[in-house]
């Protein structure tokens, strides 16, 4: 008999083989596809958000949900949900086999198996809510050190390495003591588990070894009900590594399912224009967070190649225009035109195709400056385009200079370059842009009085382009041809140049402050 025995085992554990490496490959595939596809989804998801939903959500806390939330759930997808089918297979066709080959020998089994699973089943919700508090804390370590290495000069210059050190390792040990209360939960669990699935096996060898003993089975017959006995232990064993990460997975896809089922406040209308003038009108408009009041009935209407600068206070609301006019957020009350549109009708593509902005913290991408400056165009950019804009903005003289010139690779938010240097950079892919309505948010504050002259002589020469200049200087806003001065939110005031110096009022109270030799008439 040994041939006729050993042939078909040996087919056996081939068999074993090729299914083990299918299992294998098929549990990869569906983990990397699901992290995939999941990633896609949430990163569009979350560029597709309004401003306040950024503001509720950190960068670290995002980069967390994207990353290790994401990981959990494609393990959980692929390893443990083809672990998990292998094992309930495996428990339901061994406990058949037992049963059909002694009864006898599978009471202990029987009954010790649903205890198994009540325990697990009791286990899970405490998991699930620490596995949960642990991800928060993995989101706040991710949000401490991305601030820390991004602000590593403010850091390094008030001496706050060791303030710094200490707020990341206070995270760190919570993500220790969360990680710690979470295995010892399941240590608490699985140990009383683990000593069931072995209580079982020796129960099961127990009722059968007293069948030997009566001579109603064969030694060879107790040893296979052992092994069967013994294949049952391990899944047993198992679940309580199982139910650990089914729970951290749980936490995870809460975290992730709160981003993908988030409605963003703006919803794209359906108006689709081809051609945009840059025509900008806002009538009436108001806007408020959380009861407090940011903007109060405020009307302009910009024309097409005009002109309009604003100027107030901080936290006027200066920049809630430029958000407002760019469609980051909506309104609370009045409307907002484009071209005679309501920019709530219109699709986003349209909206903002209409715009190009400069505002005063310029973030730069880690890349070529020839890049950058692309980031603005639909395509490629011609050298003349791209050298006439750097020119306009007064970035070519230090760009040529640089060892490879526009295709120079500078660091992470412009990393390498002078505050002034960084701004003349995207003044350059604004102009490149060439889109019909430019807004400059303070766009010029990081240059000298020189070269803020240069650039605002080449801003007059871009004839036919709309201009909304926001600004602390009255030389960036003086030739508009129109100025609103902001007030808690209000319009102060409002005319040209000299209207307002006549007015005698805050316009007024600035120029005197900030040209105190000059005259007034």
């Amino acid at each position: 008999m040994f041939f006729s025995l050993i042939i078909p085992l040996v087919l056996i554990y081939v068999l074993q083989g090729v299914f083990s490496y299918i299992h294998e490959f098929a549990s990869d595939c569906i983990s990397a596809g699901t992290q995939n596809q999941m990633r896609k989804d949430v990163f569009r998801s979350i560029l597709g958000e309004d401003q306040s939903f950024f503001r509720d959500n950190n960068p670290g806390e995002l980069m967390s949900r994207t990353k290790q939330d994401i990981e959990n759930l494609g393990f959980v997808m692929g390893f443990i949900s083809m672990f998990a089918l292998q094992i309930v297979v495996h428990v339901v066709y061994i406990t058949y086999s037992m049963v059909k080959y002694n009864f006898m020998g599978s009471i202990p089994t029987l009954v010790i198996m649903p205890i198994i699973g009540v325990l697990a089943i009791i286990s899970e919700p405490k998991g699930d809510k620490l596995a949960g508090k642990r991800s928060d804390v993995i989101a706040a370590m991710n949000q401490s050190a991305s601030e820390t290495l991004s602000g590593i000069r403010t850091v390094k210059a008030f001496g706050r390495e060791a303030h710094e050190a200490e707020r990341f390792d206070k995270q760190n040990r919570l993500f220790r003591h969360f990680s710690l209360k979470l295995d010892f939960l399941w240590t608490d669990w699985g140990s009383p588990m683990n000593a069931l699935a072995r209580i079982m096996m020796v129960g099961s060898v127990l009722f059968s070894g007293i069948q030997v003993i009566r001579g109603n089975l064969t030694l060879g017959q107790l040893t296979a009900i052992t092994n069967y006995t013994a294949e049952l232990s391990w899944p047993m064993m198992e679940v309580g590594w199982l139910l650990a990460e089914i729970s951290t997975a749980s936490a995870s896809l809460r975290k992730i399912s709160a981003i993908l089922d988030r409605k963003s406040h703006l919803q794209e209308g359906q108006v689709h224009l081809d051609k945009v003038s840059g025509d900008l009108e806002f009538d009436h408009v108001s806007y408020e967070v959380e009861g407090h009041k940011i903007l109060q009935d405020i009307t302009f209407h910009l024309e097409k190649g005009k002109s309009l600068g604003i100027m107030g206070a901080t936290g006027s609301g200066k920049t809630t225009i430029t958000n407002l006019a760019m469609r980051f957020i909506d309104p609370t009350s009045g409307s907002i035109l484009s071209d005679g549109v309501n920019l709530k009708d219109m699709d986003l593509d349209s909206v903002r195709r209409a715009k190009a902005i400069v505002t005063q913290d310029i973030f730069l991408f880690s890349d070529t400056i020839k890049a950058n400056m692309e980031k603005g165009q639909s395509g490629k950019l011609s050298e003349d385009q791209m050298r006439s804009a750097a020119m306009d903005a007064d970035a070519h003289s230090f760009v040529s200079r640089l060892p490879e010139g526009y295709e120079t690779v500078i660091g992470e938010k412009g990393v390498g370059l002078s505050g002034g240097q960084k701004q003349r950079v995207a003044l350059a892919r604004a102009f490149a842009s060439n889109r019909p309505l430019l807004i400059l948010d303070d766009a010029t504050s990081a240059l000298d009085m020189e070269t803020e002259k240069y650039v605002q002589k080449s801003i007059k020469k871009r004839k036919g382009t709309t201009l909304m200049i926001i600004a602390h200087r009255i030389s960036a806003v003086r030739n508009a041809d129109e100025i609103i001065v902001l007030e808690e939110g209000k319009i102060a005031e409002r005319g040209k140049h000299e209207e307002l110096l006549k007015k005698r009022g805050l316009y007024y109270q600035t120029f005197i402050t900030q040209y105190p030799d000059e005259e007034v008439l």
